[in-house]
């Protein structure tokens, strides 16, 4: 198994950042609906990206402060990339204005110790870069609206 742990800062209080989070994630949770995404990434003007089918749960903080889920995807057509497994959580940050959005997990190489030879080379900073772009995209979602909802506060449009 390969485990990854990827971090963002998002420009968005933690409390809120939870909530944001939260109102993204519990429809699809309660539906029990599986999210299609792209998880897309360009290495050496090539597109190593693919389609998933995301599916997330409530997950369990024994300190009963963060509010983690569990996420997981699996590609659509397989082929060589693996299923991942892990967590999605907003933490809090050293700064009000700020929170981290943190990403956890792990999967298995495909093609047994080829693939596991790959992962050591290359595989394993795809599969980081890959969450890193997740991450960026949902953290950017985030801060777009809290910046959108500040906005409307002070009166401005």
């Amino acid at each position: 198994m390969t485990e990854i742990e990827i971090r963002r800062q998002v420009a968005c209080p933690y409390t809120r950042a939870k909530e944001l989070l939260r109102d993204r994630l519990q429809p699809l949770v309660n539906s029990g609906e599986r999210l299609p995404q792209r998880l897309s990434l360009a290495f050496h003007d090539r597109d190593l990206g693919k389609e998933v089918s995301m599916q997330f749960a409530v997950a369990h903080d024994p300190m009963h402060f963060d509010e983690p889920w569990e996420i997981s995807w699996q590609p659509e057509v397989g082929g060589i990339y693996p299923s991942f497994h892990g967590s999605l959580s907003i933490r809090a940050s050293d700064t009000y204005e700020s929170s981290r959005l943190e990403l956890h997990g792990r999967y298995e190489p495909p093609l047994g110790a080829i693939g596991k030879a790959f992962d050591n080379i290359l595989g394993k900073r795809v599969a980081e870069a890959t969450g890193e772009r997740f991450l960026d995209e949902l953290g950017t979602a985030m801060e777009t609206q809290h910046r959108a909802e500040e906005t409307k506060k002070r009166g401005g449009r």
